[in-house]
């Protein structure tokens, strides 16, 4: 183990476009598992390997400090604009909001406000958070399926600066599976393809990231309406078609920390449901442990949004730190 640390220690840190799987891969350790801080370059030094960073509340608070003071003294950037405040503006559907869950929960809560006061796990609304204190913006902004609202939004922050966030991070794929939006791959198709160029203006203005739509918990015993509808082979035929029309935009895809969720998804297939047994002495219904969130088949469990979180913050604020 001192080993491992000491040769973590010494490999570079991890910077560039780390979210895209065709740059950067989770080092494979024994067994099929993935070392959650290390991983390879794929296109520049072939086969060599970074470490990442983990990101406390206190390193985030002096990640945010450098952003700001870089964004704020380069020209060329524009974008957070309102108030002089750094923003994040996570737009979609639930699981766009739980990746803005695990994203809020690592900052500091200095003088912050929220908006609304009480937030459900599986609220369907708009959450602002901001912190005078930390010159930062958080925002959630509940847009499940691509329609001309959320195509008005991107061109109103394509075009004026003081509205525009200084990273957008969204994705809306699977409320488009169900009967009640239409249910038509190719009617999403078409959307998106007319979302794509008004996205692309954005993107040549500010940061933007579309999230790949991780795997689901998929189970033949337990079946419901819902799962025939939405499940793994399905979500991969969209995360085709998304990388293809976004492509041509050069709209940066989130798809590196797939393989945390797909180890998700085979720790949940291992699991049986409600089993009781020991942990720490002490009789543990399945709900109450890791794993507890393999009943949502929808949504990734926090084992693994945690990591990708992780991931994330890495993107963000390996080259200002």
């Amino acid at each position: 183990m001192i080993v491992k640390r000491y040769y973590d220690s010494e490999l570079p840190v991890c910077r560039g476009n780390l979210l895209d799987q065709r740059e950067y891969r989770y080092v494979r350790e024994a067994g099929e598992s993935y070392y959650a801080n290390r991983l390879h370059s794929i296109k520049i030094n072939k086969g060599s390997a970074c470490r990442l960073l983990h990101y406390t509340p206190q390193r985030l608070v002096s990640c945010f400090d450098h952003l700001h003071y870089f964004v704020h003294n380069q020209t060329e950037i524009s974008g957070s604009g309102a108030a002089n405040k750094l923003h994040f503006m996570f737009l979609g559907d639930s699981r766009i909001r739980h990746q803005f869950y695990n994203f809020v929960r690592l900052i500091p809560d200095f003088g912050s406000q929220v908006w609304p006061i009480e937030i459900t796990p599986a609220f369907h609304g708009d959450i602002d958070i901001t912190s005078d204190i930390l010159r930062l913006g958080l925002s959630f902004q509940w847009r499940p399926l691509i329609n001309e609202t959320v195509m008005e939004t991107i061109r109103q922050w394509a075009t004026h600066e003081n509205e525009r966030p200084y990273f957008v991070f969204l994705g809306m794929a699977v409320h488009h599976m169900m009967k009640e939006n239409g249910g038509s791959f190719k009617s999403y198709q078409e959307n998106l393809m007319k979302f794509a160029p008004i996205l692309g203006q954005l993107a040549n203005v500010t940061r933007v990231v579309w999230l790949n739509q991780y795997p689901s918990v998929d189970s033949n015993s337990w079946i419901n309406d819902v799962n025939t509808i939405i499940f793994s082979e399905k979500i991969h035929s969209y995360n085709k078609a998304i990388r293809r029309i976004l492509e041509k935009e050069n709209i940066p895809i989130w798809d590196s920390s797939n393989p945390l969720a797909e180890e998700y998804v085979r720790a949940c297939a291992t699991l049986k449901r409600d089993e009781i047994f020991d942990s720490n002495g002490r009789p543990c219904l399945f709900k109450d442990v890791t794993y507890y969130d393999c009943n949502d088949f929808i949504h990734t469990g926090y084992s693994a949004l945690s990591q990708a979180t992780q991931l994330l913050f890495n993107d963000i604020c390996n080259n200002h730190v």
